[in-house]
């Protein structure tokens, strides 16, 4: 059984990313969501209990852990073009919370996953099988949607091969992404239960949040 049409595998090919929209049943994060400001300890109707809330947040609860179906790991296989593996649920997940913030919409830059030098990640073969950001609040534009760069994983690829040993781990790639001509950058807006997959190597940004409600991601790598 495929979950993805011929058209959003050109794509994902293509741009390096994918938004695949519903794959959260609206229950499910609708309860992912409450879970996460109940840890927060904020009212989602009350922008005074936001302040000083943490960017970053573990969470163990059942509620959270819930939205990792079986479904999407076999959507993840697909991606990869493998089989489905031994799978089971994660027992923690992490949620990045942008609450509302003063000023004009900007990125921070773009970046690839798991380039911290203290990790030392290699760059072939992959860190990890692919990444993605599962949203729990609505991405809308200039409420701190994710920005990517369309086409980016093939041009780092390309330039991690062009020197092996210059290029042997993530963080030494990472350093020099200003060398290339990346193009432009785009916003993605997605809707609650939408998931963003992206290549390992897509370069992408996070973003400064301009709207009056916080965006709650999780991110996962697979």
């Amino acid at each position: 059984m495929s979950f993805l049409s011929p058209d959003q595998h050109t794509a994902f090919d293509r741009d390096g990313f994918l938004l695949v929209p519903g794959l959260i049943p609206d229950d499910i994060a609708a309860k992912a969501e409450a879970a996460i400001w109940e840890k927060l300890r904020a009212d989602p109707s009350d922008p005074s209990t936001w302040e000083d809330k943490p960017v970053g947040s573990g969470h163990d609860s059942p509620e959270v852990c819930a939205i990792f179906t079986k479904e999407m790991a076999q959507l993840v296989a697909e991606l990869c073009g493998e089989a489905q593996p031994d799978w089971q649920p994660p027992r923690s997940a992490f949620a990045i919370n942008i609450f509302p913030q003063p000023g004009p919409w900007v990125h921070h830059g773009p970046h690839i996953d798991h380039a911290l030098e203290r990790d030392s990640f290699v760059v072939f073969p992959r860190p990890m099988r692919l990444a993605s950001l599962l949203y729990l609040t609505d991405s809308k534009r200039d409420g701190a949607p994710t920005v990517v760069w369309p086409g980016s994983h093939k041009k780092i690829e390309a330039l991690a091969k062009s020197d092996p040993e210059r290029f042997k781990r993530m963080f030494m790639l990472n350093n020099v992404l200003g060398e290339l001509d990346l193009g432009e950058g785009i916003q993605v807006e997605g809707k609650r239960g939408d998931v963003l997959f992206y290549h390992y190597l897509c370069a992408h940004s996070g973003s400064h949040n301009t709207r009056n409600y916080p965006r709650f991601a999780i991110a996962h790598k697979w």
